[in-house]
């Protein structure tokens, strides 16, 4: 057994981990933008659309944080991976996400704000995937490998959902926000097992 998997974090080490709860602290916020913008549609409009409401600089804010906090779990997360399977690629697309996030916060207009949403979920769902490869066959994590595959596929569901409605004038907000949700959700479960001490360094 590989005796980095006894190996205690660092309290910077627990401090970049618990950045995945991010999404969590972003949807909160943009719910409660979203029920104090003036003529905001949670169900219709996107998140993105809350940045040209009287709360636009608020939201700007979260996504700036949100896109930190996505920056600071993919830290902890090349911490946390050591090497093997996905140890260099799954922080840096993470990484990537971050960044994008927050270049929707500086640019509002499209298409430079569209470059950023594609990046940002693309990453997203190539962190999934590589995810499951990592969890696959890791005994320590089982069920994960699933797990992980199905919130990609979820998340491609909604936002294929996401681009119907938005062409013929339907729930389009509410599709971005439960693909935000999905992939929000399983990254704080995952970061909730990190900090009950589950480990992902290599136990080979």
């Amino acid at each position: 057994m590989n005796g980095s998997v006894n190996r205690a974090r660092s309290q910077t080490h627990r401090l970049l981990l618990t950045s995945g709860f991010g999404g969590l602290l972003f949807i909160v916020t943009y719910l409660i933008l979203g029920a104090l913008a003036p003529n905001y549609s949670s169900v219709r409009d996107t998140i993105s659309a809350l940045q040209f409401t009287t709360l636009g600089l608020a939201q700007r804010i979260n996504f700036f944080v949100f896109g930190l906090l996505l920056c600071a779990f993919a830290a902890g997360l090349r911490l946390e991976l050591d090497s093997g399977r996905g140890g260099t690629l799954i922080p840096f697309f993470q990484l990537l996400s971050g960044i994008a996030v927050m270049g929707d916060a500086l640019f509002i207009h499209d298409p430079l704000h569209l470059v950023c949403d594609l990046i940002a979920f693309n990453s997203a769902l190539l962190v999934l995937f590589l995810f499951g490869w990592r969890f696959r066959n890791d005994i320590r994590w089982e069920g994960w490998s699933r797990y992980s595959i199905l919130t990609a596929i979820l998340m491609m569901a909604f936002l294929t959902a996401f681009g119907f409605a938005n062409r013929m004038g339907g729930p389009a907000g509410a599709m971005e926000k439960l693909a935000t949700a999905t992939r929000s959700l399983w990254s704080a479960l995952l970061t909730a097992k990190f900090l009950a001490g589950s480990r992902l360094d290599l136990y080979q």
